[in-house]
C-alpha cells in the first residue's frame, strides 16, 4: 500500500495540488486523469521519488518493489533484446552471467555454480526466456529480433523492449507515464490484457480514453488542486464527477438564495425597533454563513471550442488513389494501394506501425512521392493537411497569432483573437514564441489554423497524439459534425469507433478495403484488429499480424527513412491465452462490479440513515405540543434541516439507482 499525506506542489506561481491525502491499495489499478499541465506526470515522479515534493510525503513498505519506464534505451545499444529485458530482474541476470563465465573456466567452482543455480531456480529462471519472448512478441517485436543488438531496432521499438522488462521486473507496483505513447493499437490491447491479469498496483497516466477505461479499477482525477480517487473505470468516474458537480452547484446556489433572503430581512427590519433582536441575529447568521463559504476553487480543465466548416462543398467524387507503391530501398512500404473517396466519406486508415500509414497520407498531399500509381483530386476539393510532425511544420520564429493571421491576412485582428480564444490561447499567450509550445499547444494552434481555412477534405495524421482528454472529446465531435470528407490515420480507438464510415487496412501485400463502419468491419472480420484479439483462422487477413519497423510511425516523430535497419518480421499468432476466454471476461467482469457495488451498498446505507433521521423530524412534528411549547425560531430551523435531509435523501436515491443501472448494465452486457 502507498500512502499520501499532506502532499503539496507549487511551480512558479501555480499550485499543482495542494494537503493531498490519500492511498493506493493493493490489487487495484489507477488511471490518474486531468488536463494537460495539472501535474499528472509530475506525481508520478513524486511517487517513485525522482522529484520532491513542496510538503507532505509517500510512505511505502521497506522493500517494496516499484516498476517504472526507463527511457534511456541508449545504454543498451549494443546488448541482445532478450538480456536487456532479462535485467529487468537484475539477479537473474547476473546468476546467468556469472554461471556462463564459470562453465567457460577450465575448473569451474561447483560450490558457486549449485548457488548460482539455486538463485536461477528462484526466478524459474529458464522459463525466463519464452516469458520474455511472450512479451516481445506481444508489444509487436518478432521472435527473429529476440537475439539481435537494441541497435537494429528504431526508437519507438526500443522503447517497447524497455517496456518488457519494466513488466518482467514484477514489482509490486506499476509506475507508468504514458506506456502507450509508442505502440501500436494492437499492442495496446495486449498490453491492456497483461495488465488486467496483473496482481500488484498498477497507477497508469493515459490520454488514451478506452485504454484508460479498459485498465482502471479506479481513476485518481487531478483538478481543483487536489487528488481524489473514484472508484470505477473513466466512464464511471464521469458520471460520478458529473454528480459531483451538480450537487455542488445545487448547494453553492443554496446557500446564496439563503443568504439573499436573510439580507432582504435585515434591509428591511434593521430600522424598526420591534424587528431589530431578530435582524440582529439574521446579521450574525449571516456572517456565519460567510465564515463557512470557502473561496471556490476552480477547475484546470478547459474545454476548446471547435467547430469545421467548408468554404464551399466539393463534387461528388474527391479522391481517386490508383496503384500506389512506395519503397525505401529494399524495404516496400506500399504495395498497389488503390481506392476512391466520395463526399462525406469519413475514412480510418489503419495497420500495424511502419506498414506505410503516414507515407500514405503525404503522398496524398504531394510532400512525398509515390514510385509508381497516382492520386488525383476531385472538383473543388480543398484539402487541409494535419501532420504527423505537426509541432516541426509552426515556424519557430514567431507566435501563434502571427502564425495564425499568415493563414488568414483578411481576417481582423478580433477574429483572429477569437480563433486563438476557442482554442484556449488567451491573454499573452497568443503572443509567445511557437518554440515554447507544448506539445498540446501545438495541436491545438494547428486545429485553430484547420478551423480558419475552411477545408472542405481533411487529411489528419495522428491528431490526438498530445492534446488531453477534454480536447480530445471536443475534437471528436466536431470532426463527427464536419460535413466534408476525412482521411484520418490514429491509433485512439475512441476516435476510430466514432468517426470511420469506412476503413483501410494496410497490409505487407497490400491492402482491404471495407466500406462500412469499424463496427461493420469488425463483425465481418470477425474479430477486433484495433483490440489485437486472435482472430480465427478462417477470417482473419492472412497479413494481418506483420509488424514492421516504425520509419513513418508516430513515435519516433522523423519523417527521414534513410536508415535501413532490418524491419520485424512478420508476427506469428497472439500469445496462447493462459485462460479460456470467458474465464478472462468473468474475472474482468468481476473486478469491474467489485467496486461499484461497494458503492451501491454505501449509497444504500445512506439513504436508510437518511430515512431515519427524516421520520424523527416527522415524529417531532405530529408531537401534539410541538408548535405551542417550541420558539418559532426553533421551529424555522427544525424544518429546515428536515428539507435539508429531504433533499439529500432525494439525492442518494438517485446516486443508489444510477449505481445499480450500471451494475445492471454490466451484467447484462456480460450475459448478452
Amino acid at each position: 500500500m502507498i500512502t499520501v499525506t499532506n502532499l503539496s506542489k507549487s511551480y512558479g506561481g501555480q499550485t499543482l495540488f495542494e494537503d493531498v491525502s490519500l492511498q493506493f491499495d493493493p490489487g487495484n489499478r489507477y488511471g490518474v486523469v486531468g488536463p494537460n499541465g495539472a501535474g499528472k506526470s509530475t506525481f508520478i515522479r513524486i511517487l517513485c521519488g525522482t522529484e520532491s515534493s513542496d510538503n507532505g510525503s509517500v510512505s511505502l513498505p521497506a522493500k517494496m518493489r516499484i516498476g517504472t519506464l526507463n527511457q534511456d534505451h541508449f545504454a543498451f545499444e549494443n546488448e541482445l533484446l532478450v538480456d536487456v529485458v532479462m535485467q529487468g530482474q537484475m539477479e537473474l541476470f547476473k546468476a546467468f552471467a556469472k554461471k556462463e563465465k564459470l562453465l567457460a573456466e577450465a575448473e569451474p567452482d561447483a560450490e558457486q555454480i549449485i548457488e548460482l543455480e539455486e538463485i536461477i531456480q528462484h526466478y524459474d529462471g529458464y522459463q525466463a526466456e519464452s516469458r520474455i519472448s511472450q512479451m516481445l512478441e506481444g508489444l509487436g517485436i518478432a521472435t527473429i529480433y529476440h537475439t539481435q543488438p537494441m541497435q537494429v531496432l528504431s526508437g519507438g521499438y526500443k522503447l517497447r523492449v524497455l517496456l518488457a522488462q519494466c513488466l518482467f521486473s514484477q514489482p509490486e507496483v506499476l509506475l507508468l507515464d504514458e506506456p502507450t505513447n509508442h505502440l501500436d493499437i494492437m499492442s495496446v490491447r495486449w498490453l491492456e490484457e497483461y495488465l488486467a491479469d496483473y496482481k500488484g498496483t498498477v497507477i497508469v497516466v493515459s490520454h488514451d480514453r478506452d485504454f484508460i477505461n479498459q485498465v482502471s479499477t479506479h481513476i485518481a482525477d487531478i483538478d481543483y488542486q487536489t487528488i481524489k480517487i473514484y472508484p470505477g473505470n473513466y466512464d464511471y468516474y464521469l458520471k460520478s464527477r458529473e454528480l459531483e458537480d451538480l450537487q455542488r452547484r445545487q448547494e453553492s446556489d443554496k446557500a446564496e438564495k439563503k443568504m439573499g433572503e436573510l439580507q432582504t430581512f435585515v434591509t428591511r427590519f434593521k430600522g424598526k425597533a420591534s424587528k431589530a433582536r431578530q435582524a440582529q441575529s439574521k446579521m450574525k447568521q449571516i456572517n456565519r454563513m460567510e465564515k463557512d463559504l470557502v473561496e471556490p476553487l476552480y477547475s484546470s480543465r478547459a474545454h476548446p471550442k471547435i467547430a469545421f466548416t467548408c468554404c464551399r462543398p466539393s463534387g461528388k467524387s474527391v479522391l481517386e488513389v490508383k496503384s500506389v507503391s512506395k519503397a525505401y530501398g529494399a524495404k516496400q512500404v506500399l504495395t498497389d494501394v488503390s481506392f476512391t473517396l466520395n463526399k462525406g466519406d469519413r475514412l480510418a486508415v489503419i495497420g500495424p506501425n511502419g506498414i506505410g500509414k503516414s507515407t500514405l497520407l503525404k503522398i496524398i498531399m504531394d510532400e512525398l512521392e509515390a514510385d509508381q500509381g497516382s492520386c488525383v483530386w476531385g472538383y473543388e476539393t480543398y484539402p487541409e493537411y494535419f501532420s504527423q510532425d505537426h509541432k516541426e511544420s509552426i515556424p519557430g520564429n514567431t507566435s501563434p497569432y502571427e502564425y495564425l493571421y499568415s493563414y488568414g491576412p483578411g481576417e481582423s485582428i478580433s477574429s483572429i483573437r477569437g480563433h486563438l480564444g476557442n482554442l484556449l490561447f488567451s491573454g499573452d499567450d497568443v503572443h509567445k514564441t511557437t518554440t515554447a509550445l507544448s506539445g498540446g499547444e501545438a495541436a491545438r494552434l494547428v486545429i485553430a489554423k484547420l478551423v480558419l481555412k475552411k477545408g472542405n477534405v481533411l487529411i489528419l495524421d495522428e491528431p490526438t497524439n498530445h492534446l488531453d482528454l477534454e480536447s480530445i472529446e471536443t475534437f471528436i465531435n466536431a470532426l463527427v459534425k464536419f460535413e466534408g470528407t476525412i482521411i484520418f490515420v490514429s491509433h485512439n480507438r475512441y476516435l476510430v469507433n466514432r468517426l470511420a464510415t469506412r476503413v483501410l487496412e494496410l497490409t505487407v501485400d497490400g491492402f482491404d478495403l471495407y466500406p462500412g463502419t469499424y463496427a461493420e468491419y469488425l463483425e465481418h472480420l470477425g474479430c477486433d484488429h484495433l483490440s489485437g484479439d486472435d482472430p480465427d483462422k478462417s477470417k482473419a487477413s492472412p497479413t494481418r499480424m506483420r509488424e514492421l519497423k516504425e520509419n513513418d510511425s508516430s513515435n519516433n516523430n522523423n519523417s527521414s527513412h534513410s536508415d535501413n535497419k532490418p524491419a520485424p518480421a512478420p508476427q506469428t499468432k497472439n500469445r496462447k491465452k493462459t485462460q479460456p476466454q470467458d474465464k478472462i471476461a468473468r474475472k474482468k467482469l468481476s473486478q469491474q462490479l467489485k467496486p461499484l457495488k461497494k458503492e451501491s451498498s454505501a449509497a444504500e446505507k445512506l439513504c436508510e440513515d437518511l430515512e431515519k433521521e427524516n421520520e424523527k423530524f416527522n415524529q417531532m412534528f405530529s408531537q401534539p405540543d410541538y408548535y405551542s411549547s417550541t420558539a418559532p425560531e426553533t421551529i424555522k430551523k427544525h424544518a429546515a434541516a428536515k428539507k435539508e435531509c429531504e433533499e439529500k435523501l432525494s439525492w442518494s436515491y438517485h446516486k443508489w439507482e444510477m449505481l445499480n443501472q450500471d451494475i445492471e448494465k454490466l451484467e447484462s452486457e456480460f450475459k448478452g
